[in-house]
């Protein structure tokens, strides 16, 4: 214990002695730490750390899929679901979701809050028991009796609500709330529960849990896919084994639920219009592909972490032989050799664990920035923090850290010898080239990482350019948008509701600065799916191919083409004339060379499905929107008036009671807001405005995650480039100190300043070539792991390749000149009368 604590003591006076080495180390460690436990806070808290929910990994999420018609990823029918219940042997219970928004009033202000509609049976698989009141009671998420008859309205389910803590704090104080009534889409529902604190359903961020109401007895209407589920697996039961009993069951679904062939049914693939169940695990699906985001992030913190330690490295072994001599001398008056890897090695761990102390606390300030500014751009990001898994993580980093910088000097000078040390420490002879090696090995590594670094955040760069500029089919310049839902309590018919709308546009058409107004269903450019099924007039599907799908349904108000400056390549868009005349539709250009190839789509007629909806006649094609994604191809859509649609006999009539109304102005979203507010109040008190903001920022959200990438690999390349560029100086800098008398020589021997500053610049410009060769070798192989992240560029573009060896030929170059300009201008006279 005495040694070990003498051997502190010297560690920290000789790192006291050498502040500006010791400043320049610490810096560079706190860095490459914590940017390491940042990112791997976020790999703890999205991928590694287990659902809040007991035995996460008996959870199974269940869909459908379509292969046949390219959807891989869909919703559940309700006869589907219930079915499974009764004929699964794999799973120990299963239970059903939807989710949505709803308008929740607390006091006088109403509240636009994401909601859950859940089963009973779902509350049982997640295993959840509430922190005050009790969950839904048997049959209090279902319906009773027969079902309705066509056109009557259907039943609503019991008047029931659970409240997550974190709306219980936030809108109700905390006060006592079970027992109490709260105001739900305009119908009043007692609040029976209250939820812990982050409990959730797919990551949806609940706040208010409401009854799904479905009737056991109902088992019509096969093709409605509405449902998503969640399995629990019975204990001992693998996933495997319930994917093996999931075939069999699609393989003879009819026949164990009574339909016959025709229905509309699960089936193998193989078959005409394939229709499959398909499970994965619970936390997988809640991650998507976010996961490949998280690993390309840690594994390029990873080269950060491992271009500062090669840049340490550099850094000890130079000051390593500068005390050569004191080994040597230490070593002839008896020290040894373990004693002397102690000592280093004490150095070592006390500067990377200083390092990783600064790095935390440079964590913790990032983890909340970057939650802060991409709150909902990866999953699960409410769990994400830096605890005690992340602090012994980022310690035990660090110790090895410290280990290895100890062992790396004392392990350098080995192969010298204490009379060669002694010998050439006292006659100041040129110092042989082979202990050099390492330490150009280091400065190849560093520029080597730091290539593959900056080629792939000019890959994600070079994306995110490529995203913003995309032709989205629409102006969204000088756009403003925001949402509202009308309570269907207390406009539950379509004519009410259209009315509603348009004494609303009329308003705000009527304030200041707003040019134009109007309304849709769907928000582009990124919107849920619809694949409806459609009826098109002049069209015969092939004998093995899909059905009649449209993927999107747009229910627009007046003026909606003109207001969003989306052009009518065919055609006419919708006119006031309109409502009380004909039903017609606009389709956009993708529908009208899908179902009407090489005819003329003006005047063809289509429907959606059913057989007592009547035909709409198509009177313009509209240039193509993106709907599904900035990134996704355009599908096929079809455009509706509202104010028609809703004045269609019951129950065919449609009006959304959500909409979203875009306004097209001379001011910006933050001038206007607070009119918008007292105009949408003035028309209904009870309808809150949801997310009002200019378009752009609906377009930027929709890339949000390629951004994300783009400028957190784009920081810690540039972060990658500092450090190889001063571990290149460094190297160059030490090599020139310790070459002075043959510099000298050379100068007094003839040799000019030109020629020396050539010689210096081209020793540090080989280092970087090699450098550069090594990194883009790397690069070619694994930037093809982030292909999938790319978009318009591929992983081998030559473009971007040049672009950064000229950045890094710039950047060396730089880094190069300084120690070849001092070098230069050495007196050759100074240096030998000095030495």
């Amino acid at each position: 214990m005495e040694r070990f604590l003498q051997d502190i003591r010297f560690a920290t006076l000789s790192l006291a002695r050498s502040r500006g080495f010791s400043a320049v180390v610490l810096l560079t460690l706190a860095l490459g730490i914590g940017a390491n436990t940042a990112i791997f806070s976020f790999v703890n808290g999205v991928i590694l750390r287990p659902l809040a929910y007991p035995h996460p990994d008996q959870l199974m999420f269940l869909n459908t899929q379509f292969p046949a018609l390219g959807f891989l990823h869909f919703a559940v029918s309700p006869p589907e679901y219930m079915e499974f219940r009764e004929v699964n042997r794999s799973f120990s219970a299963v239970g059903a979701y939807t989710t949505g928004e709803v308008n929740l009033t607390a006091g006088d202000r109403p509240l636009r809050v994401r909601s859950a509609s859940v089963d009973e049976h779902l509350l049982k698989v997640l295993g959840l028991q509430p922190a005050e009141g009790r969950l839904f009671a048997t049959g209090e998420t279902e319906l009773t009796g027969p079902p309705p008859s066509p056109g009557t309205p259907a039943p609503l389910p019991p008047s029931v609500a659970i409240l997550s803590h974190e709306l219980w704090q936030a809108a109700f104080g905390g006060r006592p709330i079970v027992g109490q009534t709260v105001e739900v889409d305009g119908r009043s529902r007692e609040v029976v529960g209250v939820m812990p604190p982050g409990t959730d359903v797919m990551d949806n961020r609940t706040e208010v849990w409401l009854p799904l109401g479905l009737n056991p007895a109902n088992r019509q209407n096969r093709a409605a896919h509405t449902l998503y589920l969640i399995g629990r697996l019975k204990d001992g039961v693998t996933p495997q084994t319930a994917q093996t009993e999931l075939n069999a069951l699609i393989q003879n679904w009819g026949e164990r639920v009574g339909l016959n062939a025709r229905s509309h049914v699960f089936r193998p693939l193989g078959v005409d219009e394939a229709h499959l169940l398909q499970m994965k695990p619970l936390q997988d699906e809640i991650l998507g592909s976010a996961s490949r985001a998280i690993w390309v992030l840690q594994a390029a913190v990873a080269f950060v972490l491992l271009i500062g330690c090669a840049n340490v490295a550099n850094l000890l072994l130079a000051r390593a032989e500068t005390r050569r001599r004191e080994l040597a001398m230490r070593t002839a008056l008896g020290a040894t050799r373990a004693r002397l890897v102690r000592q280093f090695m004490m150095e070592g761990v006390q500067l990377s664990v200083a390092g990783g102390a600064a790095g935390v606390l440079l964590a913790v300030v990032g983890v909340q920035a970057l939650i802060r500014a991409y709150p909902t751009t990866l999953p699960r990001t409410t769990g994400v923090s830096v605890d005690l898994r992340v602090l012994l993580v980022a310690l035990g980093g660090s110790i090895a850290v410290g280990l290895l910088f100890g062992l790396a000097p004392i392990m350098h000078t080995r192969a010298n010898g204490l009379a060669t040390t002694l010998k050439e420490s006292g006659s100041k002879s040129t110092a042989g080239t082979s202990r050099h090696h390492v330490r150009r090995g280091l400065v190849i590594a560093q520029i080597g990482l730091a290539v593959l670094l900056v080629a792939g955040a000019g890959l994600l760069i070079r994306t995110v350019y490529n995203l913003t500029r995309v032709d989205a089919g629409f102006d969204r310049a000088r756009l403003v948008t925001f949402s509202i839902t009308l309570p269907p309590v207390n406009y539950p018919r379509p004519p009410g509701r259209a009315q509603m709308y348009q004494r609303l546009l009329a308003s705000l058409r009527a304030m200041p600065g707003v040019q134009a107004a109007t309304a849709m269903s769907g928000l582009p450019p990124d919107r849920p799916f619809n694949a409806l099924d459609t009826d098109i007039d002049n069209y015969t599907p092939p004998p093995q191919g899909p059905p009649e799908l449209v993927d999107y349904y747009q229910n627009v108000m007046g003026d909606y083409f003109e207001t969003m400056g989306i052009p009518i390549v065919q055609g006419r868009s919708f006119q006031s004339s309109d409502v009380g005349s004909g039903l017609v539709a606009v389709v956009n250009e993708r529908l009208a060379s899908t179902f009407w190839k090489g005819l003329n789509p003006i005047g063809q007629r289509l429907r959606p499905g059913g057989n007592e909806v009547p035909w709409f006649t198509v009177i313009g094609v509209a240039k193509d929107v993106k709907q599904g994604g900035v990134d996704q191809q355009a599908a096929t859509e079809v455009y509706f008036l509202v104010e028609q649609r809703a004045n269609l006999p019951m129950p065919i009539a449609v009006a959304p009671t959500t909409m979203n109304v875009v306004l097209r102005t001379t001011v910006t979203s933050a001038a206007l807001s607070q009119t918008i507010e007292r105009v949408v109040r003035e028309s209904d008190r009870n309808v809150p405005i949801v997310r009002l903001r200019d378009m752009n920022t609906v377009f930027d959200e929709s890339i949000s995650r390629p951004r994300f990438l783009a400028q957190l690999l784009g920081g810690f390349a540039g972060l990658a480039l500092v450090i190889a560029a001063i571990g290149t100086y460094a190297m160059l800098s030490y090599l020139v100190v310790e070459r002075r008398r043959e510099i000298g020589i050379r100068m007094a021997l003839g040799a000019d300043r030109s020629r020396v500053l050539v010689h210096v610049l081209n020793q540090g410009l080989r280092l970087i070539a090699l450098g550069i060769v090594v990194g883009l070798a790397g690069a070619f192989g694994a930037n093809r792991l982030i292909a999938s992240l790319l978009y318009d560029v591929r992983p081998t573009d030559a473009a971007t390749l040049v672009a950064v060896t000229a950045t890094i030929g710039v950047v060396g170059i730089v880094a190069c000149w300084l120690p070849a300009w001092r070098a230069a201008r050495l007196d050759p006279y100074v240096v030998l009368k000095d030495d």
